[in-house]
Parts: structure tokens; sequence; C-alpha cells
């Protein structure tokens, strides 16, 4: 059964919630994002599911835009949520 739970994060000087859905593959975790705002979940699209190897949280990608900063604020509070380190993938070019 799928773990599901409710964090907060600050997005623009407002305090939001979303719920995370966990899921447990064969080799790492998988949070699947649903913000509890319609706009910011539209907003989030695409950028809602984020990967824990090793027990850190991948961050990345993080889209140049405010997509990336909203991707940038919910994985923050997913981190200290589940007391979790995070880390951005290296570009390669």
């Amino acid at each position: 059964m799928e773990e599901i739970v409710s964090i907060e994060f600050e997005y623009k000087g407002q305090t939001y919630f979303a719920l995370a859905r966990v899921k447990n593959k064969k080799d790492h975790n998988e949070y699947h994002i649903t913000v509890m705002n319609g706009e910011l979940e539209q907003k989030l699209y695409g950028n809602h599911v984020f990967i824990e190897e090793d027990s850190w949280i991948e961050l990345s990608p993080v889209p140049e835009n405010r997509t990336g900063q909203l991707r940038m604020a919910v994985g923050l509070a997913l981190c200290k949520h589940f007391n979790k380190p995070h880390h951005f993938a290296e570009r390669t070019a």
C-alpha cells in the first residue's frame, strides 16, 4: 500500500499544502506530488515526481522559470518533512 502524507511549503510568500504519494520501487522511492491549489498544480504538471536514491532526494531537473521555483519549494519541503538530504544531478552536455 502506498503511503500518502501532507506537506506544507512556502511559495512566493504564501503557505500552501501538497500531498506526497510515496511509491516504493525496487531500487528507489518516488514521491508523486499533488498541490492542493489548482493554479499551482497546473504549473507543476510534468515536474511533480521526485526520486529518492541512497537516502537522498533528487531535486533536479529544475526548469529555468517559475515552475522551477515551485519545484524547488516543494522539493525542499519534501526533504524537510522526511528529514532527507537533497542534491542536484550534474548536467551533461
